[in-house]
Formats: C-alpha cells, sequence, structure tokens
C-alpha cells in the first residue's frame, strides 16, 4: 500500500490521491469530493460536472492542467499543494 497526497482547491478542503495519480484521477476525486459535500450539508443534488469541465481548468502554480492523461507528478504537484480553478477565457 503506498502513500496518499493531500491535495486541496482554493478553499479549505482537503482530497487525496494516491502518489502517481492522473489528472483525470484527480479530476473524478473533486467530483467525489463535491457530491459528499453537497449531500451532508443539503446542497444541491446534482451539479453538472460536464459544464465545470467545459467552463473551468484546473490549474497549479499558473499552469493548466489539460491533460488528463498525465501524472500528477510531472506537473510538480507534491503533498499539500493547492490546486485551483480558473475560469476558461473565450475563444
Amino acid at each position: 500500500m503506498g502513500t496518499a497526497r493531500a491535495l486541496t482547491r482554493c478553499a479549505p478542503a482537503a482530497v487525496v490521491v494516491v502518489q502517481n495519480a492522473s489528472v483525470l484521477e484527480l479530476k473524478k476525486a473533486l467530483r467525489r469530493h463535491f457530491q459528499l459535500r453537497q449531500a451532508r450539508q443539503g446542497g444541491v443534488q446534482h451539479l453538472s460536472w460536464k459544464y465545470i469541465w467545459r467552463t473551468y481548468h484546473l490549474t497549479y502554480a499558473g499552469e493548466k492542467l489539460a491533460d488528463d492523461r498525465k501524472k500528477l507528478r510531472e506537473y510538480g504537484i507534491r503533498n499539500r499543494d493547492e490546486v485551483c480553478f480558473i475560469k476558461k477565457l473565450r475563444k
């Protein structure tokens, strides 16, 4: 069993993924985190993740995490690093 990484978004919430996780696995972990949080708080039950990924980029240190197959390690993401959502610019 390997160790895990705790990643936060720009608001105080921790998401844990395995060390050799890809960007896609991080996105799935974020989705699970938000769905569980919404269910606990009694908020909106359905979020359109298709809309979210179409409208926002995940970024780390100003770099967009664009390739879903790329490992987080390749972007330089380590334990307890922050990953943020930024709105995509119109083309």
